[in-house]
């Protein structure tokens, strides 16, 4: 069934207004230093596993290399070889609490900082492991190992200290870029959403201005059941519109009686003026558009077209599929108010429309705009179709 063509009157006009979602406005952290508490426990539970794996392995592949080369140990040497273990891995949480404490520095710091606690902490585990072995095992095992030969025991755990320094950094670090990946995700996603609430409450004022004047007028002119009947209609408009989640796609259906609404408070305003037309298949009322989206594109019609003319003015809306693209039109007559290549205003009025467009859908859209050369002007745009769930 489409929508047949008829002419607006002042009489009360009933609207069915689809019940829409509220908006929510939040207030949301914009910081992207911080970081996130999920990624900051997934970076030290990581980083847990990495040390005790490391660890283990490192005690596992000295116990293999000693057995290989017919090293009698006994359980005193490999209790005491798990000691210096447990050290060396509470010196690597030491140095993870080192990296977790220098974020935020310069790279090339931080790699720096990471050799300058590989050499701590090599130079820890020499020295722990010189004194825990000289205190737990008998002098004939120890031999002749002296406090020399540690400090070049030293250089031997550097490679593994500095190994578990830049693998930690590493760990660290891409937790970081994580989030720093994450804040910019949502301070791009909350500037798109901020920058569609703008465009979308650039829409109101001088649709606000005119009602309320033409409001004041007829409630002057003593025409009080008219004026009554239009604020009815800009209440309903208003509730309707505010329901609406700028940033969710509504049924056309639904956003085509959304400019009922409107059209039916012009029509107070230009009784003998405005005609509308509004041509909508069945098989199109389903499809999602952005919600307004074609209300900046009437009101154009209105103030352009219907306002400036003292004939009648056909205000035509129309809504076609072709193929996998829904189109949607907006054109008037001009009556007598002149052909026109551009209307003026057109920053809250055309160009709003596009932009909306292109914020939405990038190049995956349409938008022609321009006068018709049997007078008038027509806007008309192509949007992927998709329908609403049933």
């Amino acid at each position: 069934m489409h929508h047949q063509l008829h002419r607006w009157s002042a009489e009360p006009h009933d609207s069915a207004l689809g019940s829409g979602r509220r908006l929510a406005l939040a207030n949301r952290s914009m910081s992207t230093t911080a970081q996130h508490p999920s990624s900051d426990r997934f970076t030290r539970r990581v980083s847990a596993v990495t040390i005790l794996l490391f660890w283990l392995a490192q005690f596992s592949l000295l116990t293999v290399q000693r057995w290989v080369f017919g090293a009698a140990d006994d359980a005193r040497f490999h209790a005491t070889r798990l000691i210096v273990t447990g050290v060396g891995i509470v010196l690597s949480f030491a140095i993870l609490a080192f990296h977790v404490a220098t974020r935020g520095r310069p790279l090339s710091r931080r790699l720096l900082l990471a050799v300058v606690a590989a050499i701590a902490g090599s130079a820890i585990h020499a020295f722990a492991n010189f004194w825990i072995f000289r205190a737990t095992m008998p002098a004939d095992v120890v031999g002749g190992a002296s406090l020399t030969s540690h400090l070049l025991a030293m250089l031997q755990w550097f490679s593994t200290y500095a190994a578990m320094s830049g693998l930690l950094l590493a760990i660290v670090y891409s937790g970081e870029v994580r989030d720093f990946e994450r804040g910019v995700a949502r301070l791009q996603r909350e500037a798109h959403e901020a920058h569609l609430r703008a465009l979308r409450y650039q829409l109101n004022p001088h649709f606000m201005f005119n009602t309320l004047n033409s409001i004041a007028s007829l409630i002057g002119a003593g025409r009080v059941e008219h004026a009554e009947h239009m604020v009815e209609n800009l209440s309903d408009f208003l509730r309707a519109g505010l329901a609406l989640d700028p940033h969710e796609d509504i049924p056309l259906a639904e956003e085509i009686e959304l400019q009922s609404t409107y059209l039916a408070i012009e029509a107070v305003r230009f009784p003998h003026r405005l005609v509308v037309e509004i041509d909508v298949p069945d098989d199109v009322q389903d499809a999602r558009v952005p919600s307004l989206i074609v209300q900046p594109l009437v009101e154009n019609a209105v103030r352009h077209a219907v306002a400036m003319s003292t004939r009648p003015v056909k205000l035509t809306v129309t809504a076609a599929r072709e193929g996998d693209r829904l189109r949607l039109s907006v054109r008037d007559s001009g009556g007598n108010a002149g052909n026109r290549r551009a209307p003026p205003g057109t920053g809250v009025g055309l160009t709003n429309v596009a932009e909306r467009l292109m914020t939405r859908y990038g190049e995956d859209c349409g938008f022609t705009a321009g006068a018709l050369p049997a007078g008038g002007f027509q806007v008309s745009f192509a949007i992927p179709f998709t329908e609403a769930a049933r």
